[in-house]
This record gives structure tokens, sequence and C-alpha cells, in this order.
């Protein structure tokens, strides 16, 4: 698979394990300690049907589609967790590679879509030549992690003019359990996503807010869990007609997205092109 001139096994370290086909590089402590063991197996359980993985994997479809156009694209999820998206961007066409600090997942991951590559490596040390990707998905990571240094990293294995889609976060006063939890460091706002993008090198080319129809049921769920796991158990455990009715409107809300600035949301989305 080409990867702008260069081969997939040229663009990835050579340690490859035969048997599971995950490269395997040093991960460094702070990827892995920033995001608990426990909750990624618990997320794990969540994205194939939870309406909010289900509607972010849609927005990240519909931004790469208006924003890199058709045709096989090589593309890079980083702390990719036990590797949906990459799966899902390969059964597109696509040249997707993962990486993940972790190893919980990345073997099933690698074994159930051979059509897709994973790594273990920490995200800001990336075992990746230069330019060698057509658009990095940095999706719910930055919040975790010196961002400053993984937006720098990104940008290195970026191609000029290459396309980066991130996603974090939003308001600051939202910040609950659930962030502690998951091991936030920082919620964004615009100006803070924005100073971090463009001071590594990147000119926005969109920003969206996520979850504006819903936000009055999250900022609600989130004053409510300041103090303890409660509120985002029941966030994560809707039953199935809730599911598929908050599914229902944040689809609507990704669709209409393209003509409608959604004055707010939980989460901001900013893309942003190579320098």
């Amino acid at each position: 698979m080409g990867l702008r001139g260069k081969s997939t096994s040229d663009a990835l370290d050579r340690t490859t394990e035969e048997r599971t086909g995950v490269a395997d590089s040093v991960a460094i402590g702070g990827a892995v300690a920033a995001f608990p063991r426990e909750r990624l197996l618990r997320l794990a359980e969540l994205e194939d049907w939870h309406f909010w993985f289900v509607s972010r994997r849609l927005l990240v479809e519909r931004l790469l589609d208006r924003h890199l156009g058709a045709g096989k694209r090589a593309l890079l999820d980083l702390s990719c967790g036990t590797g949906s998206l990459v799966r899902r961007l390969a059964a597109l066409g696509h040249c997707a590679i993962g990486v993940d600090a972790r190893p919980e997942g990345l073997e099933s991951a690698s074994a159930s879509s051979p059509g897709a590559r994973f790594i273990r490596a920490s995200a800001d040390r990336l075992p990746l030549s230069d330019g060698a990707f057509d658009g990095i998905l940095l999706l719910d990571i930055l919040e975790h992690v010196d961002d400053g240094r993984l937006i720098a990293e990104a940008r290195r294995v970026l191609r000029p003019n290459g396309l980066l889609i991130a996603s974090v976060p939003a308001m600051p006063w939202l910040w609950s359990y659930r962030d502690v939890a998951a091991g936030h460091l920082r919620r964004y706002t615009w100006t803070t996503i924005t100073k971090l993008l463009e001071g590594a090198g990147f000119t926005l080319r969109e920003t969206r807010n996520f979850q504006c129809l819903l936000f009055p049921l999250v900022a609600a769920a989130r004053v409510a869990g300041r103090k303890g796991v409660r509120a985002r158990d029941l966030e994560e455990r809707p039953n199935r007609l809730i599911n598929s009715a908050f599914a229902w409107l944040n689809r609507l809300e990704v669709r209409l997205g393209d003509r409608i600035p959604w004055p707010w949301g939980s989460s901001l989305v900013a893309v942003g092109v190579k320098s």
C-alpha cells in the first residue's frame, strides 16, 4: 500500500511481531499512565453501539470525505484504543494504521482486520517516517497527554498539506468525576485548541461543536457527576430506547453540521492542514 511514495513497511518500524501482526515499540510512561487500563476496557464495550461513539465515527468519516475527497488515503489513528475506527477505515479502502501504547485490544484488532495495521508505541514518539500520511486522527487523546509534544509529532509524520482531525472535550466548567476517572488533564475552549494547532504550524480549515442538541442533558449529567461515579455510569449505560433516540439526534446534528454552525457542544472538533 502506497504512503505517498513510501510503502507501508517503509513507514513502519521493522519490529513487527509475526505472531500478531502488531509492530511493537517501547512505550514511554506518559501516554500509558494517563489512560487507565480499566477505562480502556470499559470503552471497548461501548464503542460499537453507544450513541456518542456511533455519531463521532460518522462525523469523522464525513470530515475525511469533505476535506480529503474520494480515493484511498494513508490514514493514522493515534491512540486508537481497540482499533474499531481503524478497522472501519480499512474496510472503506484506506491504508489505515492505528497506534496505541497499551496492548489491550491491539492483537485481537490486528487478527480481525487483515487490511489494517497496528503499532504498539507512544503516540508522541512514533516509529514512523516523516511525511508518511495523508491524514491523522487525534480523537480525544490530547486531553490525556502533553498536547504540544503530541501535536508536534503528529505534524512530523504528516505530509505537506496533510489533514489533521482533532476532537477534544469542551468547556472547562463541565469538569467532573468523569474527567478524573478518564485521566483527563484538561478540557478545552476554542481559544486554547486554536492556539495549540496554529502554534504547531497548522492552518485551521474547519471547527465544529459536537453534541449541541444533547448539550442540556450532558451539562446536567456533568454537574451532577462532579463528586461521584453514579452520573457517569448512567450516561454510559442508557437503555436501548434512549440510546437509539440519542444516536438519532447526534447523527442528525452531524449531517446538518455542514450547513449549521452549532453554537455549543460538549466536544470541539478541529480540522487543520499542515502549513
